[in-house]
């Protein structure tokens, strides 16, 4: 019996990723069947940062016969292929607490954004909160993140991560997002909104889950549920507050349109240049100025993408700040 092919990628798509990032695009398209690395980040609420690994945690490792590298750019960040994944999973090292795994992209929102001790931080859509506790590291456990999450069992989760991590700087709120920020009169000093998105940064062909689900229709509903959010955010800044806008999507539509809709409508708002902020080793491209006959705002280059790579996922961010 001929077994079940996985449904091929649509053109549409393929075709698309050669007009939005034509430099990439090849990279980008084998990237879509090439197996990832796996990372995880030391807790530096548990041990300080540094490049090698704490010494009880490198000596489990060398015998459970687990290998990991250094990942130059972050000293704190390791890498191993993902044949040791499940070994991993099994150490004290992760049970504890005192490693998280996460990958390399989703680590560079929450630094892009530089949170500061004793600062008021939202976390719009926390989940899966390894941004969260992310900026608890990078506050020294101080101030306070807002972590919005509206679904109970995954708040469950998240107060459970938070504690395993030692993030004891984290106050969680049971709301729908776009609930939460209508109705709330508060601002902050910082605001992380990871949108929910059509995630092509994380297509694989191995896995029809990954790009099964894609069309432009979606595309098109996830750019105005983005919008929606971006400006109920924005409205929660504090004068000189900033705002990161994160998506683990290619889409045009979900990335340059959203951010140069929400400066068109505030004149307040300006964009922070990114991609001198990201070490020269992780491969990034600045926003895009046109697309598909749309011409975006003439800043839109402060903006940046991360190509998919051996070490990181698709991902799309831009630097807001509110200057009164």
């Amino acid at each position: 019996m001929e077994h079940n092919k996985a449904k091929p990628l649509p053109m549409v798509l393929l075709a698309r990723i050669k007009t939005i990032t034509p430099s990439f695009s090849d990279e980008i398209i084998e990237s879509f069947s090439r197996e990832r690395v796996g990372s995880f980040r030391v807790n530096g609420n548990k041990f300080p940062w540094e490049e090698r690994l704490p010494r009880e945690i490198s000596e489990e490792f060398s015998e459970r016969k687990i290998a990991v590298e250094a990942f130059s750019a972050l000293p704190w960040v390791f890498t191993f292929s993902r044949e040791h994944e499940y070994a991993i999973k099994g150490t004290r090292a992760f049970y504890d607490g005192k490693i998280y795994l996460q990958g390399i992209s989703s680590m560079l929102p929450a630094l892009l954004l530089e949170p500061k001790v004793d600062e008021n931080i939202l976390d719009v859509c926390s989940a899966p909160w390894s941004k969260t506790t992310l900026m608890s590291v990078l506050m020294k456990n101080t101030g306070k993140i807002t972590a919005i999450e509206q679904n109970q069992i995954r708040m469950e989760k998240l107060k459970h991560n938070t504690r395993l991590q030692w993030a004891t700087n984290i106050f969680f709120v049971k709301s729908e997002a776009e609930k939460y920020l209508r109705d709330h009169e508060g601002s902050y000093d910082r605001i992380l909104l990871d949108a929910p998105c059509s995630a092509e940064g994380r297509i694989s062909t191995k896995n029809e889950k990954t790009y099964g689900f894609w069309s432009l229709q979606n595309i098109e509903k996830k750019s105005e549920l983005q919008y929606t959010l971006l400006e109920a955010s924005v409205r929660r800044l504090a004068p000189n507050g900033i705002l990161l806008y994160s998506t683990c999507t290619f889409a045009p539509e979900e990335n340059e349109a959203v951010i140069s809709r929400i400066l068109a409508s505030d004149p307040s708002l300006a964009l922070i240049p990114l991609t001198e902020s990201i070490p020269d080793s992780i491969p990034h491209i600045p926003g895009i100025q046109t697309f598909q006959g749309k011409i975006f705002s003439e800043d839109i280059e402060k903006t940046v993408r991360i190509p998919p790579s051996r070490y990181t996922e698709g991902f799309y961010m831009a630097k807001i700040q509110k200057r009164k």
